[in-house]
């Protein structure tokens, strides 16, 4: 099952096509001819970097001609190309390597679900090039790389959102991975998409009733179980009161089984560590905790009993 994420990615012979059209090599027969590929295979490439929103195909005569698109991350990109056209980018950004490096340039520590090995190799590659210091981070040289990187990502997550609603919202957004808020009766394109926070708690016997459904998006995660549903509730709009209550119900309602090494160590990856901490804490103490926006213990209690929820 393809997806927009399985489109992120570039192939060397994507690379090295955009870098012959920042030489003004725009002939679709030049480049054909330069870089000594099939005619097929530059068509694949050509629409592999249309779909990307890169490029756009016009004729001039009789020939076809290929230039840069007028999209910020097209701009941003191009100039890239043209201010280090001695970087071998078909080499730095190709397969995995532009998810890793935008992962780097977000601070993020869950590189892509690749294997430690390959994932140290890639990592040397862009030290030993001086794409990265030695420190991790993108050199400040290559600013350019990291304005493209931020503008690309930006495009596929709006690209992603629109596959499952034209109008979608998000509401958070890690790398690849969305939170989304739709209308009811909006259906998800593939299982990438999952029905998760308040959406799933009439599964528990907690009936919020709503017109809107929220969605995760994620390629990696392939079930929403209790402890994702109470964390994605938190992220629908951190620091409110109101989902910090739906949160603990849900967590009061499977405390016997929730599985709290999971749900720190998912806390901990989306930034939720602490709150997550107080929470269960708040539940064995009744405590309200200083710097943290929960109900009162009262107003809990009560809410707790409108649905069901014992809390002794």
């Amino acid at each position: 099952m393809k997806t927009f994420a399985d489109e992120y990615a570039f192939s060397k012979t994507e690379i090295k096509t955009l870098k012959e059209i920042t030489k003004a090599n725009y002939e679709l027969s030049t480049i054909q001819t330069t870089l000594n590929i099939k005619p097929s295979r530059l068509t694949y490439t050509l629409k592999k970097l249309h779909n990307k929103d890169l490029i756009k195909i016009t004729r001039k005569g009789a020939k076809k001609q290929v230039t840069f698109s007028n999209t910020k991350h097209a701009v941003l990109l191009k100039s890239l190309l043209s201010v280090y056209d001695h970087v071998d980018w078909e080499n730095i950004l190709k397969d995995k390597a532009i998810k890793i490096l935008s992962q780097i340039s977000t601070n993020s520590n869950n590189h892509v679900n690749v294997a430690r090995n390959t994932l140290w190799r890639y990592i040397k590659d862009f030290k030993s090039r001086g794409i990265i210091t030695q420190k991790g981070k993108i050199n400040p040289q290559f600013r350019a790389l990291t304005e493209f990187l931020a503008e690309y990502q930006h495009f596929f997550v709006q690209k992603i959102a629109e596959e499952l609603y034209d109008n979608s919202v998000i509401l958070w957004q890690h790398d690849l991975e969305l939170l989304i808020i739709t209308p009811k009766t909006i259906k998800a394109p593939n299982r990438n998409f999952q029905k998760t926070a308040a959406s799933l708690f009439p599964l528990y016997n907690l009936p919020l009733f709503s017109n809107f459904d929220f969605y995760f998006y994620s390629t990696t995660k392939t079930l929403i179980n209790p402890e994702d549903a109470i964390l994605h509730t938190l992220l629908l709009e951190q620091g409110n009161v109101r989902y910090s209550t739906y949160a603990l119900l849900l967590l009061k309602k499977m405390e016997k089984t929730i599985d709290q090494i999971y749900l720190l160590r998912e806390a901990k990856h989306y930034g939720l560590e602490n709150q997550v901490k107080s929470m269960l804490e708040f539940l064995q103490t009744h405590i309200h905790p200083d710097k943290q926006q929960l109900p009162t213990w009262e107003d809990f209690a009560e809410k707790a009993h409108e649905y069901g929820v014992n809390t002794k």
